[in-house]
């Protein structure tokens, strides 16, 4: 019985290690274009001429996400100074729109929130764990991927961010 419990657990560890872990599946970023919570169209090709794109995948029933964004606040005048664009890509409903929206102006998050209402973006860019952040860079490769979130993620990211503009301007 105790075999069976240790297997138990190391199956489980490995399967959230696995959930957990930073899995490159994608080499080059599909186009896109989605509204964000004021209407207007943003279009993928067009962000990437102006610099690296950051993007998390997040819904309003995930905790992790929620932590994730909050933990970026923060950083993101830095992120603007650095020529990065930030979007924040919501995975709920459609009839949900306005509950975003007002939880969105509630937390004052600074990013430009995009709806996915029916998971397009999600499943064009496999994702497949709840928030799921990208990185890419200006020729629109996927340079990193994370999935989850655990508090100081946010230092990671930031870490992976400033080197990405240090191997630009050297």
């Amino acid at each position: 019985m105790r075999k069976l419990i240790a297997k138990i657990i190391t199956i489980s560890f490995l399967l959230l290690n696995f959930a957990f872990a930073e899995s490159p599946t994608l080499k080059i970023a599909p186009s896109f274009s989605l509204y964000d919570i004021k209407g207007t169209p943003v279009v993928l090709d067009s962000l990437i001429k102006r610099g690296p794109v950051v993007m998390s995948f997040w819904a309003l029933w995930c905790k992790m996400c929620i932590k994730e964004l909050d933990a970026l606040k923060p950083y993101f005048s830095e992120l603007e100074s650095l020529g990065i664009n930030f979007l924040a890509i919501s995975q709920d409903k459609a009839k949900a729109k306005e509950a975003v929206r007002s939880f969105v102006v509630g937390k004052k998050w600074p990013y430009q929130i995009l709806l996915d209402p029916n998971n397009k973006l999600r499943k064009l860019y496999n994702v497949q764990v709840m928030p799921t952040l990208f990185i890419i860079n200006e020729e629109k490769e996927i340079i990193y991927i994370h999935q989850g979130y655990k508090p100081g993620d946010e230092k990671k990211l930031m870490e992976k961010v400033r080197s990405i503009k240090r191997c630009a301007t050297e």
